[in-house]
Formats: C-alpha cells, structure tokens, sequence
C-alpha cells in the first residue's frame, strides 16, 4: 500500500490549502532525534603508505529529541527532551510553551503546521 503523501491528488489538494495562507500565518511542528555519536567518523584519511589512527568510544550514548516551533523568522519555542517525545511531552510543549505565542485565526502564527506522527493524534486539540 502508498503513502498517502505520495498520493497526487492529496498532494496537490495540500498545496492549494498551503496557498491560502500567508507566511506569517504559518508554524512548523516537528521533532528530531539526535544522539552524540552520529558525527563520529568510523572511516578516515592517511597519507599513503601511513595507518589512520582514532579513537572510537564503543557502548551506548544517550539519546535526545529536539521539539522546535519555526515561522518565518526563526523560532518561537523549543524542547529538549533526554529520549524520544511522547504524547504528553509533545501535548505539554503545544500547550504550555507554543500556544501562548500563537494568535487567533486569520493573525499571525495562526496556522500549525505538523507531520502525522501518531503521538501528534493523541494531542488534544484546542480552538
């Protein structure tokens, strides 16, 4: 079975939505997974004929998760989470720290614009 954002006609009925809108209107919702060793190099570079020699840390690293509201300008909230987000982090974080800096419809900052995660389902929604 398809995506259904690889689905053309739901995703040209997106992109007609999307034109609706101002730029100002818009808040992008989205979190991101990070972790400490994802910029450690596991190959390198020697002068030939030579060895490269690094030092690799072996076991686990802790995992954080990034929650940042974007508009036009930048930011207006942010999260840092030690593991993954869930439901009531993700619910927290609208209500507590992105909310507050959102206006009513048609204002700026009116429309939130977020991916289909499931923990994004459980969020209670408040007009």
């Amino acid at each position: 079975m398809e995506a259904k954002e690889h689905d053309p006609e739901l995703r040209a009925a997106w992109f007609r939505k999307l034109a609706n809108w101002r730029a100002d209107q818009l808040v992008f919702l989205d979190e991101s997974g990070i972790n400490s060793k994802l910029g450690r190099r596991t190959h390198g570079w020697a002068i030939k004929g030579q060895s490269m020699h690094a030092k690799v840390t072996s076991g686990r690293t802790e995992n954080l998760s990034l929650l940042p509201a974007f508009i036009i300008d930048g930011f207006i909230a942010i999260a840092v989470y030690r593991g993954g987000v869930n439901a009531e982090n993700y619910e927290d974080f609208v209500r507590m720290q992105l909310l507050p800096k959102c206006t009513r419809w048609p204002g700026p900052r009116s429309v939130i614009v977020m991916d289909n995660c499931k923990i994004h389902h459980e969020t209670i929604y408040i007009s």
